[in-house]
């Protein structure tokens, strides 16, 4: 990408809390117009912290933050909030009627009048929502709260969405349908938007971004196309979970594995890289070993979680 469709970035950024000793320390990323960039690490490592900086909710101790490619202190969020939208980690509640709501949202936020229902009819369709629009939020499910959330968050079309960990409740159906949806709104040219959400559901957020930051200790160990994970690395690892033991697995397979552990029925293995995942699969299916589950992580972040 290009400078021009760099929205919102920093350089040598710092945040310290006194109390508990965490900060977030040297922090260099950019986002994106039209592209969504996942953040994921353990919890307690940084991720709202850096969420709630770019959506302008928390100061900086030092460094630098530009949007639009102007460099904006403090007392100018003002301005810069107006484009902003934040959906934290607990929606808050709504009351009245929920296509009310949504009108109300972009009358405030001086969306045209005649624009309103158009706007407003497009969002329901592309979040399935039109049917519930007259409901109340009691009447409605934690994913469709979710839904009507993000629809209240777009209406004004902001320039950056900040997600605080928006599937973290829902089943992996209801976790897969929302992000598709919000892949699909972004990055419309009517709504195109630059997109930055936290999440621990790795498989979902890899699968679904074009950016991903790994933080670690309020340090970002990767920051990158999601593409570009692992093209460094030196070794293929897998997890499994199948009918056969450790040592019948290190039999099969002799010096091309580094490495083979346990955790409750998934077998982590660390293969040297002439074993792809299709050579693994195939020789264990040709020894008729029943598979439940397999994943090829040497391209994933999750191979940074230790």
């Amino acid at each position: 990408m290009n400078h021009l469709s760099t929205l919102w970035s920093c350089q040598n950024l710092n945040k310290s809390f006194s109390s508990g000793g965490f900060s977030l320390s040297n922090i260099n990323l950019s986002l994106n117009q039209g592209e969504i960039t996942g953040v994921v690490g353990e919890n307690g490592n940084g991720k709202t912290t850096l969420l709630r900086i770019i959506a302008g909710d928390l100061d900086t101790d030092s460094g630098k933050i530009e949007y639009e490619g102007r460099r904006i202190v403090t007392s100018q969020w003002r301005q810069y909030k107006e484009s902003i939208s934040y959906i934290p980690q607990r929606i808050p509640k709504w009351y009245g009627y929920l296509r009310t709501n949504l009108i109300f949202q972009a009358s405030i936020h001086d969306v045209d009048p005649n624009e309103i229902d158009e706007r407003l009819d497009i969002l329901l369709e592309e979040l399935g929502l039109t049917k519930y629009a007259d409901l109340k939020w009691s009447e409605i499910s934690t994913g469709y709260r979710l839904r009507f959330q993000l629809a209240k968050m777009l209406i004004n079309k902001p320039k950056l969405l900040v997600l605080d960990e928006p599937i973290a409740n829902l089943d992996v159906k209801a976790q897969d349908k929302f992000l598709s949806d919000l892949q699909r709104i972004v990055t419309q040219d009517g709504f195109k938007t630059a997109v930055v959400l936290s999440s621990q559901q790795l498989h979902q957020v890899e699968s679904f971004s074009d950016n991903i930051v790994f933080i670690q200790n309020g340090d970002i160990k990767y920051s990158g196309k999601v593409d570009n994970v692992g093209q460094d690395r030196i070794t293929n690892s897998f997890e499994i979970s199948a009918k056969i033991s450790e040592s019948e697995l290190s039999a099969m397979f002799g010096d091309r594995l580094l490495s083979i552990s346990t955790k409750g029925k998934v077998v982590s293995i660390e293969a040297k890289m002439e074993l792809s995942s299709d050579e693994l699969i195939r020789e264990l299916v040709n020894k008729n070993v029943g598979i439940s589950y397999f994943r090829d992580i040497s391209s994933s972040t999750k191979k940074m979680f230790k």
